[in-house]
């Protein structure tokens, strides 16, 4: 399926409107699914410049910080990473667009430090560090990413792609589509890309949250099955 995005015209860099779109807009989390390309395609005014973001909903972290006690590394406790996106992908065509001014950024990571608070087992200070490392553990997941200069762009039409790991969240993700022009925002063209579970995960999800009790129960069945499989496996070989 695609999805056609579009505003109306606006002022700055010309009449025309911008256009998005997106291919796939769904995409289907099923058993095997081991992530996915998602590619995009759009029209801008001409001369001007354009910053794609996609994000996915905002949430909650905890994370255990680590320190040394009596000379072992281990958990000394817990910061809490307040109204995060679960994903977050940035994108431009020119590098500079996404160079913040003055300190303040629309868009990047800049922009996202402004939004996100640190919370628990942490010093005033320390909150630009962990905030860093943060976003070293969601690169790592490749669940977040900046790529100045990665929206290729021929006069006004511009095209790209990212990639959607196999740890997406499901839901629906926010994608918003910035015209800049002479360093000024003139038009966003706002979208949206839905991940949804399928197939098996679907249903233990649905049943974890539909049936908890249930879900439980077989949890413990399963385990057991797999520890007696375990064991005669093991078994039959320490008797070769």
């Amino acid at each position: 399926m695609v999805a056609a995005l579009a505003l109306g015209p606006s002022s700055g860099a010309g009449a025309a409107s911008s256009r998005l779109v997106l291919t796939p807009e769904t995409v289907e989390n099923g058993t095997f699914f081991e992530g996915t390309t998602v590619n995009f395609s759009g029209e801008i005014p001409a001369g001007a410049g354009a910053v794609l973001e996609v994000m996915g909903q905002a949430g909650d972290e905890h994370l255990m910080r680590r320190g040394r006690r009596g000379g072992l590394w281990m958990n000394v406790g817990e910061i809490d990473v307040l109204h995060a996106p679960a994903f977050y992908l940035v994108l431009s065509t020119d590098a500079e667009i996404l160079a913040p001014s003055g300190g303040v950024s629309a868009w990047g990571y800049k922009a996202l430090e402004e939004r996100v608070k640190l919370t628990g087992m942490i010093k005033a200070g320390e909150e630009k560090e962990f905030f860093q490392q943060f976003l070293k553990l969601k690169e790592q997941d490749g669940l977040y990413g900046t790529f100045p200069g990665a929206l290729k762009q021929a006069g006004g039409a511009i095209q790209g792609s990212f990639k959607l790991p196999a740890r997406a969240a499901s839901g629906t993700y926010r994608v918003r589509l910035s015209v800049v022009h002479q360093g000024r925002l003139v038009e966003e063209v706002p979208g949206e890309l839905t991940v949804k579970m399928v197939g098996f995960p679907a249903m233990l999800t649905a049943l974890a949250y539909e049936h908890g009790a249930l879900y439980g129960l077989l949890a413990v069945l399963i385990a057991i099955l797999a520890g007696f499989i375990m064991g005669f496996l093991f078994k039959g070989k320490a008797a070769h």
